[in-house]
């Protein structure tokens, strides 16, 4: 609640990225060269966790229920598991920018509706 929304989730966005750095790196790292295989890890990094991880905090902000939090990780995890069966390489790696830029105009849209503030506002006590 200190840092809102925003700052949270992309505090916890990239910090998720790093964590699952090791999930994405190694079995890709058969199938990519260096620079390809780098760009597939930093596109995961920092185009697609950050917006969803903001997204992620936002449905937590506004329900306070962890379940559907678990829920939006569990369907992410299971669609980027048929999705990013993509052959290895330009592919995939397209399809992570693609997917990323989709959930940034998604993160705009719900700021837009929501008056440039992602997060709650506290209710205002009463002036008698």
């Amino acid at each position: 609640m200190r840092h809102g929304v925003l700052a949270s989730g992309l505090f916890v966005g990239v910090l998720w990225g790093v964590v699952h750095l090791p999930v994405y790196y190694w079995p890709a790292s058969s199938d990519l060269s260096g620079t390809l295989l780098m760009a597939v890890v930093t596109a995961n990094i920092l185009a697609w966790f950050p917006p969803y991880r903001i997204l992620m905090v936002w449905v937590y902000d506004r329900t306070e229920s962890l379940l559907l939090a678990m829920l939006m990780h569990g369907s992410a995890t299971g669609s980027l598991v048929i999705f990013a069966s993509l052959a290895p390489g330009l592919p995939l790696f397209t399809f992570l920018l693609v997917f990323g830029a989709v959930l940034w105009v998604v993160v705009g849209a719900v700021a837009l509706v929501k008056g440039g503030h992602l997060t709650r506002q506290p209710l205002q006590k009463r002036v008698a």
